[in-house]
């Protein structure tokens, strides 16, 4: 890929300032900048079996971690010279990913001390140049102090300049993207004109709205809200992203949205019954790959929920539900997602609809999908 000299980090200047703080409605469906190529990332964790490379953009290989002097940890798996460069061959372009959900503690220490962070920028970036990645993916989940913040806008700011050298080195684009949280509580420590500054793109995980720490038995990937959720808050993919788009300004194509490939249950006889007091669900492990066995095998019933576009799966003696996505609502998503003018989708995690004939039909399907919306297409 040809490197680009006006990147949409330099853009990203002028567009925030004309922004402001807000922007109308209808931008939500007008991206910044029409020419920039949409994305189909995968989160890769674990090993690389099975893995359709056909199917992405990008893959973020994750995790590397670090202990709390900023030293990296042993990683199976990761980093992976050999992995990016299959990817490169199949024109995939391939991230690190850097920490992860339970690794906030972590960052926070490894930002407070001076000596620390020179010695994981440092490790990291010459992880990067050496196994030939094509930039980083910062799960720093998540600052929320001032005193986070600052080290973490630092922290990026230094990365950002290090990948712009291997990026002049190496003649490519070298990309730096983060995962953000979907709740606005925990976004409004992020500030736009940072954002667009440093980061290629956002990847908010529009996932996790419900599950054993809700009091009701909710959809935790809903498309749209639903009526049935109690109270006023109502969470939803679409709530998120409008939030960020219109009230924080962030400009559509700086963001993808994250779609699960599991799902979350619950111990009561129907979607959205009162959870307070039931028990732990114990179902089989969450991913699709387990879950669709249910309906196929097992005699599970499956609900579709037209409010939110999104499935539900009963067990046959109504002992527990379990939302979760299907190829139906992963393609409604997608479709949704590029329509707006959103960046892209991603996937959390890329083995986890994989069937034993070798088929991924949640990803494929909404590949499809993204081919068919995405411009220009790839």
């Amino acid at each position: 890929m040809p490197r680009i000299d006006q990147t949409p980090r330099s853009r990203a200047i002028a567009v925030v300032l004309l922004l402001g703080l807000a922007t109308p409605i209808s931008s939500i469906a007008q991206p910044a900048d029409e020419d920039m190529d949409k994305v189909f990332v995968g989160y890769l964790y674990g090993r690389p079996e099975g893995l359709d490379l056909g199917l992405y953009t990008h893959l973020c290989h994750a995790f590397v971690t670090a202990d709390e002097q900023g030293r990296i940890r042993p990683s199976r798996g990761v980093p992976n010279a050999d992995l990016a460069r299959r990817a490169h061959e199949a024109g995939v372009r391939m991230l690190v990913s850097l920490g992860g959900w339970g690794w906030d503690e972590e960052f926070a220490a490894i930002v407070a001390d001076p000596e620390a962070e020179d010695r994981y920028v440092e490790a990291v970036l010459k992880l990067v140049d050496e196994s030939d990645y094509d930039g980083i993916d910062l799960d720093w989940e998540y600052p929320d102090t001032e005193q986070e913040v600052e080290g973490f806008e630092r922290l990026v700011r230094r990365f950002r300049a290090g990948l712009d050298a291997i990026e002049e080195a190496k003649w490519r684009p070298m990309v730096l993207t983060m995962a953000a949280s979907s709740n606005p509580g925990t976004l409004r420590w992020l500030r736009t004109g940072f954002l667009l500054e440093t980061m290629d793109w956002v990847n908010v995980m529009t996932y996790d709205f419900a599950g054993d720490w809700t009091d009701y038995a909710g959809h935790h990937s809903p498309l749209f809200a639903s009526s049935k959720v109690p109270g006023s808050r109502r969470p939803s993919t679409e709530a998120t992203m409008r939030y960020l788009v219109e009230e924080r300004g962030m400009p559509a194509d700086r963001l993808a949205v994250g779609i699960p490939l599991y799902g979350r249950g619950f111990a009561v006889a129907e979607p959205y019954a009162p959870a307070k007091d039931a028990p732990k669900a114990r179902i089989p492990q969450g991913n699709y790959a387990n879950l669709h066995r249910l309906l196929d095998e097992e005699g599970w019933t499956r609900l579709w929920d037209d409010e939110t576009k999104n499935p539900w799966l009963v067990a046959p003696d109504r002992s527990a539900v379990i939302g979760y996505d299907d190829a139906e609502s992963v393609a409604i998503k997608t479709e949704w997602a590029m329509e707006q003018g959103f960046r892209g989708v991603f996937f959390w995690q890329v083995a986890a609809d994989r069937l034993p004939d070798g088929s991924h039909p949640l990803q494929e399907a909404a590949h499809k999908a993204w081919e068919e919306s995405a411009l220009p297409a790839r």
